[in-house]
């Protein structure tokens, strides 16, 4: 990188963290009360991603990363059904790698997981599509403001102008007073929980989708570059802190093209000697079939619980070396659990 771009840089996150102080005492209120919230419905991702941080630190021993094919496939609450073993799905929507990078450093501080698990959804598509601000803005908005967040910005923003309004983003919405409502004025970033731990509980759907056999495909396809080097990235920050990590593709019905792209992942993965799975391909091991999934891409409900039991029963067998520790006996977590098989039991 020339001096004059690294100068440039510095100035920038000098001016930008002195101008965010004083934004923040002054308008840190406003911000909260006019910006964009999701609270209920299937997709609540205020309270899963804003939730996460308002956890007991050291809870969970098993962190879940990546984009919507890991928050609509891992289920804690069955998994500690089915183990004792307490996890979180720390996702968002189409969730990039440099973003999925920045929530392992999130999680990081204030959680000692002894195993990280990342969906490689992320490294499938170029790095070019994820410039939209429903992507963006989903991954940044409910993390608070640090050094990480400000990093975070600054590889997801393509102008300067991007990356302001990532970082304080009452510039993006503070057009939205006319719409405000009752849980604007009433919002507590405090309160907000999860009891699903990030799972998203997607209901069944009457249409069934084509599940491809991509099983016998062996070619690879290079990764965008910015791809790459993020997974490179994450799979070496782990590395450096002694985490477990594990790679996975969860059940997502990869076309031909996704598939090449996996396998240079697994490919990538095996340079680190990180394990790498694939789970397209065994449904019928996993019990899935094409009424499963909620669209093309996500499985429901019914078919996330039989993936879980199925990633539990692997674990079981595989992961004794881990080190978990049970906790079957939390009250909090068995309410949860029973209110999630309950309406789990409805979908049947």
């Amino acid at each position: 990188m020339k001096m004059g771009q690294k100068r440039k840089n510095i100035v920038f996150f000098v001016r930008m963290a002195a101008f965010l102080v004083i934004f923040g005492l002054l308008f840190a209120p406003l911000k909260e009360l006019v910006c964009r919230k999701s609270l209920t419905g299937t997709w609540d991702m205020t309270n899963k991603v804003g939730g996460f941080y308002n956890e007991p630190e050291d809870e969970f021993e098993i962190l879940f990363l990546g984009s919507s094919h890991a928050y609509a496939a891992f289920s804690p609450l069955r998994l500690w059904e089915d183990t004792g073993i307490k996890s979180y799905v720390f996702a968002t929507q189409r969730q990039p790698l440099w973003a999925t990078y920045a929530y392992l450093l999130e999680a990081l501080k204030t959680q000692s997981p002894k195993l990280v698990v990342v969906d490689c959804r992320g490294a499938l598509e170029p790095a070019e599509s994820f410039y939209e601000d429903g992507v963006s803005y989903s991954f940044m908005d409910d993390i608070p403001f640090s050094l990480n967040k400000v990093r975070l910005a600054w590889v997801s923003g393509q102008t300067m102008e991007e990356r302001a309004e990532l970082l304080c983003n009452f510039i993006k919405y503070h057009g939205r007073w006319a719409d405000l409502e009752d849980a604007d004025w009433e919002f507590d970033r405090g309160a907000l929980h999860d009891p699903y731990k990030g799972y998203v509980f997607l209901p069944d759907k009457a249409e069934e989708y084509p599940c491809p056999e991509t099983g016998g495909i062996t070619a690879r396809a290079p990764l965008d570059g910015k791809n790459e080097y993020w997974l490179r990235r994450i799979i070496e920050h782990c590395q450096k802190r002694q985490l477990p990590l594990l790679l996975v593709k969860t059940p997502s019905n990869l076309s031909a093209e996704e598939k090449a792209l996996v396998n240079t992942v697994a490919a990538i993965a095996g340079e680190y000697d990180v394990p790498f799975a694939d789970f397209n391909g065994h449904y019928a091991e996993i019990g899935l079939d094409a009424s499963m999934f909620f669209d093309e891409h996500h499985m429901d409900a019914r078919g996330a619980a039989k993936f879980t039991d199925y990633f539990a029963a692997a674990l079981e067998r595989d992961g004794t070396s881990l080190g978990f520790s049970r906790a079957e006996g939390d009250r909090l977590w068995a309410d949860s659990a029973a209110e999630y098989e309950e309406k789990l039991t409805s979908l049947s």
